[in-house]
């Protein structure tokens, strides 16, 4: 009997030392693969961070236990400018199954049933994933398109410069006399084009061009390859749908965040309204925002809208929120302003941001 008892003792022993060496194993990987993670993700303003976010659905916060290798799946997200990376993805499966249920089981938002046809959110300051519909989907993309013509204008010309604005009768559904005839800096014109949606001021920019419209566009398509923008090509630079004018939500999420890291653009596509003239000051000009969550939601920090027959609802928005900044692109939609408001709201209360540390300890 002694016998028996020694044996099953060691046994047991064995088995004990053996799970605490898996779990060991299993932590100092997830910590390693963490630790890796972090260090590489920086940023638009190149500020390091060391907290990425998690769905709080993987963790520990109930005081139940969770196996720590589904805290994140280690997927290959494209980074910034198309340099592949290693990042930590949320679960987007896991995240759909809990989306629709509230504490008390109640459904408070489907993320299943947005009417938009393509949907990408990303933390920009860790370029982590955190929910994508269709995000690689080839759509219109409508006046989005006039980011891409404000980052060749900044390319190309000094903000200073003058544009006579022309008159452009070749051009179909171009609403033209705001500006016809009159001298405006090139400030003046970006910002006619970003804030109000000017489609007349994002001709003047092109046609500007020593070489003329064509050659302005082929600049925009030009700059969409050097970023990495597989999905898209221009033919215009206001965004008027066509069969070439292409574009996915994913692009769009990249092109934006190429915008956001240019100070004078980043200040424009925050601005809810602005007064401007031609250089002689005679003419003025009242610039409203065609993004009704700027000023309405204090965390909006801009970014660009985008309407038309085909495209339906487009809309960018960047918020600073809880000292995160989460890019959120809505394409093909019914409802932008509604679904964007909902869906920022839903990111803060499916994800947490940790430490890689902290992981391991709520795990």
């Amino acid at each position: 009997m002694k016998r028996i008892f020694r044996n099953n003792k060691y046994k047991l022993l064995s088995i004990a030392i053996l799970l605490i060496t898996v779990l060991l194993y299993k932590s100092t990987i997830l910590i390693a693969l963490a630790k890796t993670s972090v260090e590489k993700k920086y940023d638009v303003y190149t500020r390091q961070v060391s907290e990425i976010p998690v769905l709080k659905s993987k963790l520990n916060l109930d005081g139940q236990a969770v196996d720590t290798a589904t805290v994140a799946d280690i997927n290959s997200v494209a980074d910034i400018n198309s340099v592949a990376d290693t990042e930590f993805v949320a679960d987007t499966n896991s995240v759909a199954d809990t989306a629709s249920v509230s504490a008390n089981n109640l459904p408070i938002f489907d993320i299943n049933n947005l009417t938009s046809k393509s949907v990408y959110i990303e933390d920009v300051d860790t370029a982590t994933q955190l929910f994508e519909k269709n995000g690689e989907r080839v759509l219109l993309p409508a006046s989005t398109t006039k980011i891409m013509t404000a980052l060749v204008a900044r390319d190309i010309y000094d903000l200073e410069d003058v544009v006579t604005i022309p008159l452009i009768p070749q051009v179909d559904n171009l609403k033209t006399g705001g500006f016809i005839g009159e001298q405006v800096t090139v400030r003046n014109l970006i910002k006619a084009a970003l804030i109000q949606s000017s489609n007349e001021s994002a001709y003047a920019l092109a046609l500007k061009y020593p070489s003329g419209l064509e050659a302005f566009v082929n600049l925009m398509n030009n700059k969409a390859s050097k970023l990495g923008l597989k999905s898209t090509y221009f033919e215009n630079p206001a965004g008027f749908d066509n069969d070439g004018q292409r574009s996915s939500a994913h692009d769009l999420a990249i092109l934006s965040k190429e915008l956001m890291k240019d100070d004078f653009l980043r200040g424009v596509v925050g601005t809810k309204e602005e007064i401007v003239s031609d250089i002689t000051g005679v003419f003025k000009h009242y610039l409203y925002s065609t993004n009704e969550l700027l000023g309405v939601d204090k965390s909006v920090v801009g970014i660009k809208t985008g309407t038309t027959e085909g495209a339906h609802q487009v809309l960018i928005t960047q918020f600073n929120r809880e000292g995160r900044n989460i890019l959120i692109v809505v394409m093909g939609s019914d409802d932008r302003y509604e679904e964007t408001a909902k869906l920022i709201d839903w990111v803060f209360d499916e994800f947490i941001w940790l430490t890689p540390e902290q992981i391991i300890e709520k795990s």
